[in-house]
């Protein structure tokens, strides 16, 4: 009976962690919020421009704390402006479903995306 509730528990869990990335993903793609894969790419690895960063594959934890710095305004750096008005529309949970996508997207060793 043990075993069953565990599994019960570990797959209902496991369904909200899909859920979260699809949510994430959604919210990263849409372009009417902060547009996010307009100059990150898709997955987060195909920067528009060279010095744009691929986001994809980092530490969830990381990216969540510097999109909440860029929306805060506590980042300063070149490209500051943009990320903090990118940022500027996105609650502090939605950050977190983005950054739980993004972390999902990491790169092969041969520097190829493989996320979706």
């Amino acid at each position: 009976m043990r075993l069953f509730a565990f599994l019960v528990i570990f797959l209902s869990g496991h369904a909200w962690a899909v859920t979260d990335i699809e949510q994430g993903k959604a919210l990263y793609i849409s372009p009417g919020k902060g547009g996010c894969a307009t100059c990150h790419g898709q997955t987060g690895n195909e920067p528009i421009m060279a010095m744009y960063p691929k986001i994809g594959g980092q530490n969830e934890l990381y990216l969540y704390n510097q999109m909440v710095d860029f929306k805060n305004k506590k980042r300063r750096n070149g490209l500051f402006i943009p990320m903090e008005v990118a940022m500027i529309s996105y609650s502090d949970n939605e950050i977190r479903l983005i950054a739980k996508y993004l972390s999902t997207n990491g790169l092969s060793t041969n520097g190829l995306s493989t996320g979706e």
